[in-house]
């Protein structure tokens, strides 16, 4: 007989094996022949299910995605949909646990010694009443700790194959995934109904420890991170873009287990989720399986938080920032999202000023005068749901100052105004955007991806086909329009990170 541990060695080495050989793609051709390979459901609840079938490998990619994210937050609980992104971790009433019960009860008691430990942080109490409160604080967190198990779920996927079990919180959509066997479907299933219905935010103030980490690393100890945070809340003084997306330090220290646990059951129902399966699949007996746990979970209420619309820009805004690294800059330009004809137009524009080596920005920064170390161009940042920005990101290159750098871009972007591009060019821009929209759908979890946010917010995933035609029916000279009603000084902003230790 197998020892048991060596059996389950085994199967994950097998399972290993059939994601690195036969791992599923989907080349151009198939990613738009989708019909033949979609099926679709809506359970009574309102989750709208949709499976591509792909028979390539013995394996399914599960992308569950919520019209949920960083918009969506109300005053002064900036990030709390990163946050309970990360708690839906954590387990439920049932997994995670050894006695619920008695878990509840500690949890209850965690959170009144919480509270009691921070309001007398707020009240500025002696030190020897916050050791105190901070020591029966740390005790109540020992105290959940002896019943529940951090890491449940990733352990229980992890020993049924699972890989790239992750989540990622936008600012327009919360999104969980990870792909699993294709006889392991029921347990996906079973597990992430039990989390929407029934999660429990264990282990919550630990976590808060490490989303404050997450924000030093990605926001304050990152240039660009630190500059992109400057940068955006220049650019949006109404809009929520504007708003850190991870939330302030402020913020996040103020988090507290019931608000986080009251933000996810008024937000996260199967009513304001997609769920995309794709893989080896038989849609007709594998919805069974859906049903059968999804459609326990009841619909909730759509409650949309109210979101400022942003004023039209009417002068350059500027900000100016110092940091320990190479000097940088965004420039930004406010832009209509899609399906507006415009918002295509300026892909187009972007792959001209930035995609590859051959790209204006590329040849004349770096090739040509050396001024700078990098350059991007991204056509929709921070998000699609709403109005957004067109934004250019340069690093320059010492001895040069980003004023240099600024300099070029504007000539290069009025050369665009003055000039319509090539026949030649238009052509070979076209078949940038197109090739590279075609790779993102190459994975299956490019596409799961991608069918799940047209789903929800760009009027049904058969829309994901179009995106290369409208791109090919782009012309020079709406290009040229594009950028001389868009790419002006009154609709500019720049932000600029200086190499100079210290603050702003």
């Amino acid at each position: 007989m197998i020892n048991p541990l060596k059996r389950n060695f085994l199967v994950k080495v097998i399972v290993l094996i059939f994601f690195l050989s036969c791992l599923i793609t989907f080349n151009s051709a198939q990613a738009f022949e989708l019909e033949d390979k979609v099926t679709t459901y809506t359970l009574d609840n309102g989750l709208e299910v949709i499976m591509v079938e792909n028979g390539a490998a013995p394996i399914v990619h599960f992308r569950l995605m919520f019209d949920v994210g960083g918009v969506d937050e109300p005053e002064g609980l900036g990030g709390i949909a990163h946050m309970v992104e990360h708690m839906a971790f954590k387990g439920t009433t049932s997994l995670g646990t050894d006695d619920w019960s008695k878990e509840e009860e500690l949890l209850e008691k965690l959170d009144q010694a919480a509270e009691a430990y921070f309001q007398a942080q707020a009240d500025d109490l002696s030190e020897q009443e916050l050791e105190q409160l901070e020591d029966e604080f740390q005790a109540a967190q020992a105290q959940v700790q002896e019943v529940a198990e951090p890491n449940s779920l990733m352990n229980l996927f992890d020993g049924h194959g699972a890989r790239n079990y992750n989540a990622k919180t936008g600012y327009d959509y919360t999104s969980y995934h990870l792909t699993l066997p294709s006889n392991r479907l029921e347990l996906f299933a079973r597990v992430k109904a039990d989390v929407i219905d029934n999660a429990v935010f264990r282990y919550f103030y630990e976590e808060v420890d490490v989303v404050k980490e997450e924000r030093r690393q990605r926001n304050e100890d990152e240039p660009t991170g630190f500059l992109q945070e400057y940068f955006l809340d220049e650019a949006f003084t109404e809009h929520f873009y504007g708003r850190p997306l991870i939330g302030s330090m402020e913020e996040i220290e103020n988090y507290r287990r019931q608000v986080a646990l009251d933000f996810w059951d008024a937000h996260y129902h199967p009513n304001r989720a997609v769920l995309v399966m794709a893989g080896d699949l038989n849609p007709s007996e594998d919805i069974e399986i859906i049903k059968e746990y999804f459609s326990e979970i009841s619909a909730g209420p759509v409650e949309k938080t109210e979101i400022p619309e942003e004023p039209e820009q009417t002068e350059e805004r500027r900000r100016q920032i110092t940091f320990d690294a190479e000097p940088q800059m965004f420039i930004g330009f406010h832009k209509p999202t899609y399906p507006e004809p415009d918002a295509y137009v300026l892909d187009a524009v972007s792959a001209v000023l930035g995609s590859g080596r051959t790209s204006r920005l590329h040849r004349r920064l770096i090739t040509e005068e050396e001024v700078a170390v990098s350059v991007n161009t991204y056509s929709s940042i921070p998000g699609n749901r709403y109005s957004n920005l067109f934004a250019i990101h340069v690093v320059t290159r010492d001895p040069y100052t980003p004023e240099d750098v600024e300099e070029i871009i504007y000539e290069e972007i009025e050369k665009l105004k003055e000039e319509q591009i090539s026949q030649w060019e238009l052509e070979k821009v076209r078949n940038q955007v197109r090739a590279s929209y075609i790779r993102n759908l190459d994975s299956t979890e490019g596409l799961a991806s991608q069918l799940a946010y047209y789903q929800l917010f760009l009027d049904g995933w058969e829309n994901i086909t179009k995106y290369p035609d409208k791109i090919v029916d782009v012309t020079a000279e709406e290009l040229q329009m594009a950028v001389q009603n868009y790419l002006v000084e009154d609709n500019r902003t720049v932000a600029i990170l200086k190499a100079e230790f210290g603050g702003e």
